[in-house]
């Protein structure tokens, strides 16, 4: 088998050939078809992450071991089964990995909410396990490989454990919120930030699972890739161009009243920021970018307003399911996407990390 592992920080990652793993007893082991390039990969590679008050770096973590190869956005073939394995998937089937596998003894694990887990150390991708970015890949439990719909296509469905997932995630929180507004209000808004490829999964799932006359904004700092955003149907889109102050990106933004859920995929200081100008009453901000830095964020304000914060990260393989069924019915539309081979991950990777990728960047393996 062919991967790309990352052996030095900011290096070009190196191509190296293994032989393909043999499955663990109740596991199994795909042949990958498609593998999504994440911006998780890319601060793996750069091996720093901005935390706010600190710099992180992968390496710093004892159990994180380079050479690493990277990549959790996977979709595939069934290539072989454990001796012991207890499934309904057979050698063939068309599959979708869910990569958040947890520490698979705690509590959290055990109800299917590994995001909650304490010890995220067996993500594939990450530090121990081996990930997407070769043409096969060992899943030690066959629990975490989910069969396609034949209507989801294999490339469409490397990308829903992470960015679709996520997407689905965040839209999720939100619902009551708005569903609430809608009740007392008559009428409501969500401002999604962040135009890339989790903003325009974002769309889709909220025309989806939202209200149907939720007003819909999409905000982002380059007018390219609002230029793209509007061909998924927002209600409206907004341009937080550099050049402008603050207090006049959140004039430019805010609707009377507030937006009843802010879906931020960026989460910097200063999407953080006007996020909560443009928030309000009773309103939901759902942080999800890992963008980095601080905030300055009037907390006061937050129960005087009764306002509510809400992390997101990634989700279940319940809420995979979910997210498969929804997928099933056509109306959810992929990003645009490029596709790379394996021998040109870093130009992807390259593009990622500059913030210059339209849409979204996956390997395709033959």
């Amino acid at each position: 088998m062919k991967r790309a592992e990352i052996v030095k920080p900011n290096d070009p990652l190196v191509i190296s050939e293994i032989p393909i793993p043999d499955p663990a007893a109740n596991g199994v082991v795909i042949k990958i078809r498609y593998s999504g390039v994440c911006h998780s990969d890319v601060n793996q590679w750069t091996n720093e992450r901005d935390y706010g008050d600190r710099v992180g770096r992968y390496t710093d973590n004892p159990q994180y071991k380079l050479p690493i190869v990277p990549g959790h956005e996977i979709s595939g073939i069934l290539h072989s089964l454990g001796e012991t394995c207890c499934t309904e998937l057979k050698i063939g089937d068309r599959v979708v990995v869910y990569p958040w596998l947890g520490c698979g003894e705690c509590g959290y694990c055990n109800e299917d909410n590994t995001p909650l887990c304490e010890h995220r150390n067996n993500i594939l991708g990450f530090g121990k396990s081996s990930g997407g970015y070769a043409s096969h890949i060992a899943v030690g439990d066959a629990k975490f490989v989910i069969k396609l719909p034949d209507s989801v296509s294999l490339d469409f469905a490397c990308m829903l454990p992470c960015s679709g997932l996520t997407t689905y995630n965040a839209v999720t929180n939100a619902k009551d919120t708005v569903e609430r507004a809608m009740r007392y209000k008559g009428k409501s808004s969500i401002l999604i930030v962040g135009a890339g490829g989790l903003g325009l999964w974002c769309i889709g799932m909220a025309k989806q699972v939202l209200p149907k006359t939720t007003r819909i904004v999409v905000a982002d700092i380059k007018k390219s890739k609002l230029d793209v955003a509007k061909k998924y149907g927002p209600s409206e889109t907004v341009l937080w161009d550099s050049a402008s102050l603050k207090q006049d990106i959140v004039e430019r933004t805010s609707e009377a009243g507030g937006f009843d859920a802010v879906l931020d995929f960026v989460n910097s200081k200063i999407t953080a920021e006007i996020a909560q100008e443009c928030l309000g009453i009773g309103g939901i901000h759902v942080m999800v970018g890992l963008y980095g830095g601080g905030a300055n964020i009037s907390l006061p304000k937050i129960p005087l307003r009764t306002q509510r914060i809400q992390g997101v990260l990634t989700g279940t393989v319940r809420q995979l399911k979910e997210v498969l069924k929804l997928c099933e019915t056509g109306k959810i539309r992929a990003p645009p996407l490029t596709y790379y081979k394996l021998e040109d991950v870093m130009e992807a990777m390259t593009l990622v990390k500059n913030g210059e990728m339209t849409g979204r960047g996956i390997i395709k393996f033959e």
